[in-house]
């Protein structure tokens, strides 16, 4: 008899919604399988939290503060959310090909919540999650908003003037002020103002899209265009499947325009804000365009990307170098380099890149020094992948609420089961990389690399490497320079013009010390990477100081916590979360 997902969904869900709404949390927990996952987002508690195991589930329920007000649970008909039998969502949970799943709505005492979860069939006959995610959705009353009648003072006034009425509002009194005007600021502007809290973003270059401007020319989007749409806005149908440069820099612009979002540039906050407990208010100087304003804003978000200052490594003989020495954040094209030998430091994402382009340029030599394990992944690979997991006939919101129903750890756990599946396309590109010299690293899945940082996507680097166009130096690193050379770690030494370094960045939370201070950055907690739950570290959850808050991530990122952070703030606002 052919499965019914609808009655299967149904029938879990009411026995799950059940037992929360009568406080029984050993029998919530047994609607799980044994090592099932349950994920809260701001529902039982005022953070993130990934829990799993009966014992693990059951104990953090037994503190929820929400438990017994969940209520009127009902099966979501929304396209992507209605419940499905198998399907590429649920392949990625579990190899399993019966599983079904299914999203669901419902109520608490403060507002209304959505969530999903995945079913499999164990021995007994029962069905069993293995994983479910609850999310706060609204706080009642504070709803978030998506357009208005675009009509003002019964026809009696101009939209210009409305919106300049708004803005100098805001710019006089901020709620919030977000430092940085890329695409995590900007998402989280945007939302922001569709929440109702009042923000100013302060960019420190003279145009939106600098940040991206300013680096090297070909550099493109490794992600399809779905996926790195911003909040209320997809691309248009014609936009090139990975954006260049140029045009995500210039979409951005566009994007404060479009969204009404108040953005200075030129603007940035000067060292040593202050906060008073008292009032629950910073104070705050920000040097606009040479002046020197002060704000005095209760909430300070910095969403200046997860990555600070460029780190370079200190190095034996520097001075000594003939040639030129560059951090990635400096490099601007490769015609510069054209009949130099190059040396490339890292051998991520802006390595490869900018190893391509140097040989592309003309470069008489390219190195790439690999210090350790990298993963590469073919970059169709990875466009499959994603544009699965976000396809045309569902919204991006419901395709990114489908990635947060699956937890990071469960997905390196299937990762496991099906490692060799995965990687049996990549084999022959795998192959001849490692004959090339490189080292390379496969236990860990894209899901985990992403939020991790170490790897790389493959857009036309490997056939170098394997042609020998692009050499590699592994297992080592720069100790000392010659006049015309760099020497190694272990003794052996490269003639070159030129070393490019890069070696990622620094961790914005330390960059940040220069602005807020030691005691003040002492309080927070590390930004980015995975806790032992698998969430992200520090990032779109309270920081360990009030009233600092940091937004970090790529656009999918940003686009989906950028909402959490709202409630958050809102939630504080309230009275309904004290920190």
């Amino acid at each position: 008899m052919p499965l019914d997902p609808y009655q299967i969904a149904s029938s879990w869900l009411q026995r799950y919604g059940n037992f929360l709404s009568s406080g029984d949390i050993h029998g919530a927990a047994s609607c799980l399988q044994p090592d099932g996952y349950l994920r809260d987002l701001l529902v039982f508690s005022w953070n993130n939290r990934c829990v799993n195991g009966h014992e693990k589930i059951a104990a953090y329920l037994g503190t929820a503060r929400e438990l017994t007000s969940v209520r009127n649970m009902s099966l979501s008909s929304r396209p992507g959310l209605a419940p499905r039998l198998g399907g590429f969502h649920a392949m990625l949970i579990s190899p399993v090909p019966d599983i079904v799943s299914a999203g669901f709505t419902f109520s608490c005492s403060i507002g209304s919540g959505q969530g999903y979860f995945s079913l499999v069939l164990t021995d007994p006959g029962e069905w069993k999650a293995v994983a479910v995610l609850m999310s706060l959705a609204e706080i009642s009353g504070h709803e978030e908003w998506i357009n208005e009648d675009g009509v003002y003072g019964g026809h009696t006034l101009a939209w210009t003037d409305v919106n300049t009425e708004r803005c100098a509002a805001i710019e006089q009194n901020p709620h919030v002020l977000i430092v940085g005007g890329g695409q995590t600021g900007l998402n989280v502007a945007a939302r922001f103002k569709h929440m109702n809290i009042p923000s100013l973003v302060v960019e420190s270059n003279l145009r939106i899209g600098d940040n991206w401007r300013k680096r090297y020319p070909t550099l493109a989007l490794h992600s399809p265009k779905k996926i790195s749409e911003m909040s209320y806005q997809p691309f248009p149908i014609t936009w090139p499947v990975f954006t260049p440069r140029d045009k995500i820099a210039d979409w951005l612009e566009s994007y404060v325009q479009s969204q009404d979002l108040v953005v200075w540039t030129d603007s940035r906050p000067l060292p040593n804000p202050t906060y008073d407990s008292a009032t629950k208010r910073w104070t705050v100087i920000i040097e606009r365009a040479g002046q020197h304003v002060t704000l005095t804003p209760a909430h300070i978000v910095v969403a200046a990307g997860a990555l600070g200052a460029p780190k370079v490594p200190t190095i034996y003989n520097r001075d000594v170098f003939s040639g030129t020495i560059k951090h990635s954040s400096e490099y601007n094209g490769g015609k510069q380099f054209m009949g130099q030998r190059v040396v490339v430091v890292g051998a991520g994402n802006s390595a490869a890149d900018i190893c391509q382009d140097l040989s592309f340029n003309g470069a008489a030599s390219v190195t790439m020094v690999q210090r350790s394990g990298t993963c590469v992944v073919a970059c169709n690979t990875t466009r499959t992948l994603v544009e699965c997991l976000y396809p045309d006939d569902i919204d991006v919101d419901v395709a990114d609420f489908l990635m947060m129903a699956k937890p990071i750890l469960l997905m390196q756990k299937a990762y496991g089961m099906m490692k060799e599946q995965f990687l049996e396309q990549e084999n022959a590109m795998h192959q001849s990389l490692r004959e090339a010299g490189l080292n390379l690293t496969t236990d860990k899945s894209i899901f985990w690399l992403a939020q991790q940082r170490y790897g790389g996507l493959d857009v036309g680097c490997a056939e170098l490497i394997r042609s020998g166009k692009v050499k590699i130096k592994q297992g080592v690193e720069i100790a000392g320079f010659a006049e015309n050379s760099v020497v190694f770690t272990d003794e052996s030494f490269l003639e070159a013009d030129a070393v490019i370094f890069a070696t990622s960045s620094e961790s914005i939370r330390d960059t940040m010390r220069g602005l807020f201070g030691d005691s003040t950055i002492d309080q927070t907690d590390a930004v980015w990477g995975l806790d032992e739950e698998g969430e992200l570290k520090g990032v779109y959850r309270p920081s360990g100081h009030p009233g600092l808050w940091f937004a970090a991530g790529d656009f999918a990122t940003s686009r989906f916590f950028s909402k959490q952070l709202a409630l958050e703030i809102k939630a504080i606002d309230l009275g309904l979360l004290k920190l």
